[in-house]
């Protein structure tokens, strides 16, 4: 007898990747599957894992679970596999050592279901240790975001500074993060700040103000903690990201994410993105350093792009290219 149920399309998928979190998998899945709103599926793709984590997930019996094991480890992109086969109208991320409260999804769908204009939305986090137990200081807490504002507001302040808003805490728009193609799979550390940069450019964002999410630190193990390979990870994959304010969707709203620096005379794009070059520059980073001098390089070297810049800002703007040029640090190991 065929189960109609599988034909029905859940209302939230929930993609949840995991690697080795056999000790913290099954509390995972458990706050996904004991959310109290049951129309959901849970696609839990593991990358390789090695230590019995996909086998802790095979012993948890419920229908709208299905486990993809994924081998080896790193040959496939289990967030975007997800996405291919999720069939919900919206998309969530679990991770396989967070947790979310029982009431979350619920607080999410309300929120999208009343406004068209939110394309994702996230919850406030609770930092917790392997015991489960919150933690009131963290390195992870110092990079949480503000007060709402509206996507412009967002976008300016993902230029300047990451944001970590907490994959697990995401509810998203099924049909936004297909149009976009998903997650940059040539990311390791930043791949979902990319992807929110590019939903800004298709609506707003908004957060519950309650921390609906509970996302684990465990000391010396979370990939994003702060060590050196973190950080040259991180200034590599911050030039890629702040190069998407020069595409699709978001260049169209340079002049309205940064109307104090954009010329009000001059609206050619080649224009503003001296501006926004310049801007960079002045924000003193490593990676907003070389961004700018890599756009700036790139308009030079376009001979309409290089007419229309030189035309409006002078032969100065080549000057200060090359003077700012031979000021880059970089790091040479002997």
């Amino acid at each position: 007898m065929v189960d109609v149920n599988f034909f029905k399309r859940p209302l939230v998928s929930v993609v949840l990747a995991s690697y080795n979190h056999a000790k913290f998998i099954r509390e995972a899945v458990e706050s996904v599957l004991n959310q109290d709103m049951p129309d959901l599926e849970l696609l839990v793709l593991d990358d390789g894992s090695f230590d019995g984590t996909p086998d802790v997930v095979d012993k948890i019996k419920d229908k709208r679970l299905k486990l993809i094991r994924l081998v080896p480890n790193r040959r496939y992109h289990p967030r975007n596999l997800g996405i291919k086969k999720a069939r919900g109208k919206y998309i969530a991320f679990q991770n396989s050592d967070d947790v979310w409260m029982k009431n979350k999804l619920t607080k999410q769908i309300d929120v999208l279901e009343k406004d068209r204009r939110v394309v994702v939305c996230f919850t406030r986090l609770d930092m917790i240790n392997e015991k489960g137990e919150i933690i009131k200081r963290s390195w992870a807490k110092g990079n949480l975001p503000g007060n709402n504002m509206n996507n412009d507001g967002w976008l300016r302040h993902l230029f300047i500074r990451g944001i970590n808003f907490g994959i697990a805490s995401a509810l998203v728009r099924r049909d936004k993060i297909i149009r976009l193609g998903g997650f940059n799979e040539s990311m390791i550390q930043m791949a979902d700040y990319d992807l929110w940069v590019r939903l800004l450019g298709l609506g707003q964002f908004f957060i519950i103000e309650k921390p609906l999410t509970k996302m684990r630190i465990v000391k010396g193990v979370n990939l994003s903690r702060p060590h050196q390979e973190v950080y040259i990870r991180s200034v590599i994959e911050n030039i890629d990201i702040l190069n998407r304010y020069t595409q699709w969707p978001v260049k169209q709203y340079l002049r309205f994410i940064f109307p104090d620096i954009m010329p009000e005379n001059n609206r050619l794009i080649n224009v503003q993105y001296v501006a926004l070059a310049r801007y960079a520059w002045r924000l003193n980073t490593s990676h907003h350093a070389l961004f700018a001098d890599q756009l700036i390089a790139r308009l030079l070297n376009d001979p309409k792009a290089s007419q229309e810049i030189l035309a409006y800002f002078g032969s100065d703007l080549k000057k200060e290219y090359i003077k700012r040029r031979g000021k880059l640090e970089i790091k040479v190991h002997k």
